[in-house]
């Protein structure tokens, strides 16, 4: 049975390079990733505010009309 051959300094350079390409570009797949998440995150929290706004100016339709300061006293939050 023959030795397999002993990679070169270069061929084995050219390994580490490759496998330090390989690794940016999971970690930048990984970012974009996170940024999908956060934006779908972001996305249902709006969604969330928005219906529990609406429902909440459906039970009080004067709420509509009232400014921000004044719907926020009515809702006795400070």
């Amino acid at each position: 049975m023959t030795k397999p051959r002993e990679k070169t300094r270069e061929e084995l350079q050219a390994e580490i390079e490759d496998g330090k390409k390989k690794i940016r570009q999971l970690e930048n797949r990984e970012k974009i990733i996170k940024q999908k998440l956060s934006v779908e995150e972001r996305k249902a929290r709006n969604h969330r505010l928005c219906k529990r706004g609406g429902f909440m100016e459906s039970l009080v339709p004067e709420l509509i009309a009232m400014p921000d300061e004044d719907a926020q006293t009515f809702s006795g939050l400070p």
